[in-house]
């Protein structure tokens, strides 16, 4: 897949703030904007200079450099002036043929401060008349004119814009030229992917005067105010970084950008890999210490509102916290599984007392009643279009794992003794029960019925080492002939008659296709997993299968999409950005290059 004007790119900050547009500068998302800022609202996103409107004078030709989507034109067409474009490691860049010259812009956005410079250069000196559009709302949302209130104030060499509902204060400074102040608003911007989803798509933006900049290089710089100060210097962790959230007073791991904030589940999957690649457990442990500190009768939040108060919605978190414990001690820091004992404790008592959504033991294996408590999870209007209640099959994998590491790491031997018991008598009754010609059922229900859709769900159970070789083989078989995709796992069986092959429409239509076609490329995780243990022989076949997703990876400055649809061309949709699809593909990548079956890294 080449990077074209419709492709996305995105910067972020360690706020969890971000800068991300089209490479043709066309926002086509509410989602877009030039400082998107999050450090002063406790995660509520708020876009503040959504894009600019820029026009270049070399000698007596004027030449625009912006493109603005509207209802019913694009103008202006500085993206037909755009000649390439491309990333850096903190900037993007473009590119513009403009008569007999080259203009040269680049966005520099900082990552441990709510900043940016945006520069321009030319061989030949220009004038640059630049106005910035704003809206200071949330991302999730439109303005129309009128609505804020805006109040711009000039002093000596900063443009400083207030809204009075809003606590950012915008700050625009400059040594390239002069500011005039003439309020305008510019009406009907559309937003084409919005639009498609079925969602707010039609915008007005406040612009609070315009710059005038001359020179053969000049630059405008873009800070939010009153500034705040990450907790630690930028600890370069690569491509996951830009997940990573770490002030004074708050940690997060960002799920995907751009609507998402925090999850338990998703975070517990990047931690192991990010403590790999950092050799830090500061951060691993001030995260999993703030999720640990929010249980609740046994169970962990499923993650954090934006008053940072914890919710509860899902049967398998809190146990996701058992495979981040046990895959950082595995790295060398044996002791740190120890610091969080007795919280798995009483995550045990927890789940064996049934005190949330409808879950109870039986047979040493977890029931649950609530639909929509997996991680498939998506719904609409109260339906849920993959309940999985019963006995979710990565549920109770996750259930054992959570058993062996309270067999291995309990502190005293007669607590060891009984849980070791407990995880023979589990995964005995798991074999027994969820075993079928597929190789594992994906749900059983209250009478230990067989589910017979073909998910992916099963793969856990094999990457964690709780199935015998010959189930471990059907179930690989059953996953490669049905799911595998060059983009990653299907959720669902073609041959289903629920399978849904396309992610878009509607609200109702895409979250029906969300868990039941849709590719998610974090699985490719668990397969790989699956496969090392129990047919290694496999990976060089599914190392050629994944490398469009590997090569998409490399193109794109190290981001991966949330999904891909289930049938060619695999068009990729929702989050432009997933933490753990990010996560898992590094960690099988490094896997796969070790092994001499990869080349080089992403």
């Amino acid at each position: 897949m080449v990077l074209t004007q419709k492709s996305e790119w995105l910067l972020t900050n360690r706020f969890g703030g971000y800068a991300s547009s089209t490479f043709s500068c066309i926002n086509t998302r509410t989602y877009h904007a030039l400082l998107n800022s999050a450090s002063l609202t406790k995660g509520f996103r708020v876009q503040l200079l959504n894009t600019l409107e820029e026009h270049v004078q070399i000698d007596e030709e004027v030449y625009p450099l912006s493109a603005h989507r509207y209802r019913d034109v694009i103008y202006p067409e500085g993206h037909k002036n755009l000649e390439s474009f491309g990333f850096k490691k903190r900037q993007v860049w473009w590119q513009y043929k403009l008569g007999e010259f080259h203009v040269y812009k680049t966005i520099l956005f900082n990552t441990d401060r709510e900043s940016l410079v945006i520069s321009y250069s030319s061989t030949k000196p220009f004038v640059l008349k630049l106005r910035p559009l704003l809206s200071f709302r949330s991302h999730h949302l439109c303005q129309k004119w009128g609505e804020p209130s805006f109040v711009v104030e000039k002093a000596q060499n900063e443009v400083v814009v207030k809204e009075e509902k809003t606590k950012p204060t915008l700050v625009f400074s400059t040594k390239s030229g002069s500011f005039v102040h003439s309020q305008v608003w510019y009406y009907g911007f559309l937003y084409e992917e919005d639009k498609a989803r079925g969602v707010n798509h039609i915008e007005d933006l406040f612009s609070p005067g315009e710059f005038t900049l001359q020179g053969d290089r000049v630059e405008l710089d873009v800070r939010v105010e009153p500034a705040l100060e990450v907790r630690h210097p930028t600890i370069d962790e690569g491509e996951l970084s830009k997940f990573v959230v770490d002030t004074h007073n708050f940690q997060a791991i960002i799920a995907g950008y751009h609507w998402f904030w925090e999850w338990c589940r998703d975070s517990m999957v990047v931690l192991p890999v990010l403590v790999e690649r950092t050799r830090s457990l500061d951060f691993a442990r001030r995260v999993l210490t703030k999720y640990f500190s929010a249980m609740d009768q046994g169970f962990l939040p499923t993650g954090f509102d934006e008053n940072n108060k914890p919710f509860y919605t899902s049967v398998d978190s809190s146990l996701w916290s058992a495979y981040a414990v046990k895959r950082i001690s595995a790295l060398g820091a044996q002791n740190f599984v120890f610091e969080f004992v007795p919280y798995f404790e009483k995550m045990f008592e927890g789940y064996s007392s049934g005190s949330k959504f409808g879950v109870k033991l039986t047979q040493s294996l977890i029931y649950h009643a609530s639909p929509g408590a997996t991680w498939m999870d998506a719904s609409f209007e109260g339906k849920f279009f993959t309940p999985r209640t019963g006995y979710a099959v990565e549920v109770n994998a996750l259930w054992l794992l959570t058993l062996k590491l309270l067999s291995e790491y309990s502190q005293n031997a007669s607590d060891r003794a009984y849980f070791a018991e407990e995880l023979k008598k589990a995964n005995e009754n798991f074999l027994k029960l969820f075993s079928c010609e597929q190789g594992l059922a994906d749900t059983l229900d209250n009478e230990f019925k067989k589910s017979p859709e073909i998910r992916p769900n099963s793969l856990f159970a094999l990457a964690f080492g709780f199935v015998d070789e010959q189930t471990a083989k059907r179930t690989l078989s059953t996953v490669r002939r049905h799911l595998l995709t060059p983009f990653g796992i299907r959720t669902l069986s073609p041959l289903d008659p629920l399978y849904k092959p396309k992610y878009e429409g509607d609200r109702e239509a895409r979250d029906a296709a969300y868990h039941n076609g849709s590719v998610w490329p974090w699985l490719v995780g668990a397969y790989f997993d699956s496969c090392e243990l129990y047919d290694s022989a496999e990976l060089e076949y599914f190392s050629r299968t994944i490398k469009p997703l590997l090569e998409l990876a490399k193109q794109n400055n190290g981001l991966v999409p949330e999904i891909f649809d289930g049938e060619p061309p695999h068009t990729p949709r929702g989050c432009i950005a997933q933490a753990w699809s990010v996560c898992e593909l590094l960690r099988v990548a490094s896997r796969l290059k070790q092994k001499g079956l990869l080349g080089t890294n992403l």
